[in-house]
């Protein structure tokens, strides 16, 4: 079979690009890099939108600028780039990539959405229309060019601001909206609902928006608008002048955490596509667009990986080892003990509406935990129930949930020392207008440092129906013999899948160790880095040190807002520091080679890096880990004319290499790898890629393979459980993992 990879390399070197450039002096040196983007914005409109790109103060075109629209270069050269320039490079790559979007407009009449190409024709789900479009990443490494496709999809509601103002709903200042025009989609905040309509004049414009579209001839807009259609007053998001709207142009700006529970389900019901329908989609949009691209030239088949200078290399799958050896997790946990089991001292938190809203008895819930026990007896551990919480029963009314984050806060000393089992409707969890996860998870979390797990209605609904079909709906707690046999039947029933993964749930956040690597991996210690974002802030030092064998030594959010993506050097010096004495600690000895696995980019000082590990002898490896590389891999079946993933495949290229680490079914869609950037050299590439497959095997909350190391994963999870306050920084349960 052939091995295909959605990106495609030129024929012509970087340094054989000529390119058109122009330099434009700096006036405001603390601002150079918000760079001539203005200048960039009226030479494309005076010039037929040609593609314009900027690094800078500096302008580079593929072909030469008629008219300057009034802004006059400092100097203009014809000239090519200087590959070892990272400046010049960058500058090369942003022409490519404005030009592609230029030419996919043009030539393939399609809509540029941000960085994208859309189609026009929309899928609906619900109120939300999904449209396909071409992502693509351009890349130069060694003087070669790279051109990477992804599939992807926009979101947008199917009604605009004003037939929500017709509903009656509140237009709140904040609310962000899209305007959608042929050319491209403009994000704004709305700032107020202005006291008058479309055909009144604008005090902005001078006359009425109605006249506004009158005088451009824009009929198609002109017919929508009458005196009961609203202004809106909008600032873009990136900041700018204040603008007036027609409500009728505006809508609502759609994101999965913007839509219904119902749409989302719909959605991601169409976004699936196996591994052959989205192969073959992503192949025939790249090639038509390569097709018609006048300024680089491809082979007629340029998604060979052999045309793009990768190798592949099948990795084998490794074991696991529990009370002994096991291929799969599920195996072990049907069949044995863990790795280190315990004893876990478990507080019910039972929302009362189960019961009276559901039909879900509380002894169908004693009944499950029972249950949970017989099987965590089995796997060596011990679960031991706090009944101080029988002094709080009856609390959990609908009353408590109205007004949980105050009702909740005396409750503490009832749930300290213990992991808290939380069975809650999904109307309280999610649906009412004060969503108690959030605030649940705060609490117990971030400022109680009390792990959780949520267990829903779903679950228990599964148990009461396989308890009906084997008439046992009433089996004896009592009867030790009879819920042995209850368990074993659960054991190995569908639902055993949803009652391990809330037991792993219960074992990793009391600190328990379900499973290592059989065997060791090439490096004594990981350290897995990332910084979370949310609402423009970032925060960084989220810290899991992993052993040898995958066995989790420590993890720690270290507290500190950051500006960007870059983790400071105090916070880096700290993090290296602590995870060296934690090994230390754990093994008596400093670990001989130590391998940080980077969440993204390396933005961070490896001098300083290099200098700790140097004064204690320690060899190490810097290594970034991409999540969404914008790429897809498969193999090309002629015989079936099918395109198929295969797990632990990779294909290296230099430094960089893309790892499949999953395989799913075809109808769960198509597996997304990930790149892998060496920026050392201890050790080999390879063995660095190796280590990372294995990694992806030490997800021990959850049965399910995962794509990502457990190193990046859980930094992932934590930082952005951290970033949301729902774990507590310098938390002292260091292994535990309370934010899975």
């Amino acid at each position: 079979m052939e091995a295909y990879i959605t990106e495609a390399t030129a024929a012509q070197l970087a340094n054989e690009i000529s390119l058109h450039i122009y330099e434009f002096p700096v006036e405001d040196p603390t601002k150079k890099y918000e760079g001539v983007y203005k200048i960039c914005s009226a030479w494309k409109r005076a010039n037929g939108y040609m593609p314009i790109a900027y690094n800078q103060s500096t302008i580079a075109t593929l072909e030469p600028v008629n008219d300057y629209a009034g802004f006059e270069p400092l100097s203009y050269r014809v000239d090519t780039i200087d590959c070892e320039n990272s400046f010049e490079r960058s500058l090369l790559e942003r022409i490519i990539k404005e030009s592609l979007l230029s030419i996919g407009q043009k030539r393939l009449k399609l809509k540029r959405v941000g960085n994208d190409l859309q189609e026009w024709k929309p899928k609906k789900a619900g109120n939300v229309l999904i449209y396909p479009a071409l992502a693509f990443h351009v890349n130069i490494l060694k003087n070669h060019i790279h051109i990477g496709f992804h599939l992807t999809h926009k979101f947008e509601y199917n009604y605009t601001l004003q037939q929500m103002i017709e509903r009656g709903e509140i237009i709140n200042p904040g609310l962000k909206v899209v305007h959608s025009d042929v050319r491209n989609n403009y994000t704004y905040e709305v700032e107020q609902v202005a006291p008058y309509s479309v055909m009144e004049t604008c005090q902005k414009l001078k006359k009425s928006i109605y006249q506004y579209y009158l005088d451009k001839g824009n009929m198609k807009i002109v017919d929508t608008l009458h005196e009961n259609v609203k202004v809106i007053y909008a600032k873009p998001i990136n900041g700018g002048d204040s603008l007036s709207y027609a409500a009728t142009i505006l809508k609502p700006m759609c994101s999965f955490e913007t839509m219904q529970p119902f749409e989302t389900k719909k959605v991601m019901d169409i976004l699936k596509m196996n591994p052959n329908d989205r192969m073959k989609k992503q192949l025939r949009q790249a090639k038509d667009l390569l097709n018609v691209y006048p300024y680089l030239k491809f082979e007629h088949n340029p998604f060979l990986i052999e045309l793009n200078n990768y190798q592949l290399v099948q990795l084998t799958d490794p074991k696991i080892l529990m009370d002994q050896k096991y291929v799969k997790p599920l195996h072990g946990l049907k069949n044995g003990k863990l790795y280190k089991g315990g004893s876990v001292k478990l507080s019910i938190f039972m929302d009362e509406t189960m019961e009276t809203s559901l039909g879900i008895s509380k002894k169908l819930v004693y009944r499950f935990i029972k249950v949970l026990q017989q099987i965590a007896e089995q796997h060596g551990v011990v679960i031991e129930i706090n009944y101080a919480t029988s002094s709080i029963k009856g609390k959990f009314t609908e009353e408590f949930f109205q007004q949980f984050s105050w009702e909740i806060r005396e409750l503490e000393s009832i749930f300290t020392n213990t992991t808290v089992l939380a069975v809650i409707t999904d109307e309280h969890l999610t649906k009412l207008p004060v969503k108690v996860y959030d605030a649940f998870k705060r609490q117990f979390g971030g400022k109680w440092d009390i792990s959780s797990q949520v267990i829903t209605e779903k679950s228990l609904k599964s148990f009461q129906q396989l308890l009906k079909i084997r008439k046992l709906e009433e089996f004896d707690l009592n009867d030790e013999k009879l819920c042995q046999q209850v368990a074993n039947i659960v054991k190995y029933d569908n639902l055993s899948y949803t009652i391990f993964n809330i037991l792993l749930g219960i074992y990793v956040k009391s600190g328990m160790q379900p499973w290592i690597l059989a065997e060791r991996t090439h490096s004594d210690c990981f350290i897995g880095l990332d910084v979370s974002h949310e609402d423009g802030k970032s925060t960084a030092g989220i810290m899991n040190v992993i052993g040898s064998n995958g066995y989790l030594l420590k993890q720690s959010a270290i507290n500190g807002v950051l500006a960007g993506e870059k983790i400071d050097t105090e916070k880096l010096e700290e993090i290296i520091q602590d995870v060296i004495f934690t090994y230390k600690e754990q093994f008596g000895k400093l670990p001989r080679h130590v391998t940080i696995h980077r969440d993204g980019r390396w933005r961070e000082d490896s001098v300083l890096v290099a200098q700790i590990f140097k004064d204690r002898g320690i060899t190490y490896d810097i290594v970034e880990v991409i999540k969404k590389p914008n790429r897809r891999m498969a193999f090309y079946n002629k015989k079936t004319d099918q395109y198929e993933t295969k797990q632990g495949v990779y294909y290296i290229r230099d430094n960089e290499a893309f790892l499949c680490a999953t395989d799913p079914r075809r109808n769960i869609g198509m597996a997304q790898p990930i790149k892998i950037v060496h920026q050392t050299d201890t050790l080999a590439f390879q063995q660095i890629i190796e280590d990372i497959y294995r990694l992806s095997f030490m997800h021990i909350h959850a049965l399910n393979k995962m794509r990502l190391p457990a190193t990046i994963h859980y930094a992932d999870l934590s930082s952005t459980a951290y970033q949301r306050g729902q774990i507590a920084p310098r938390t002292t349960n260091v292994t535990h993992l309370p934010f899975v």
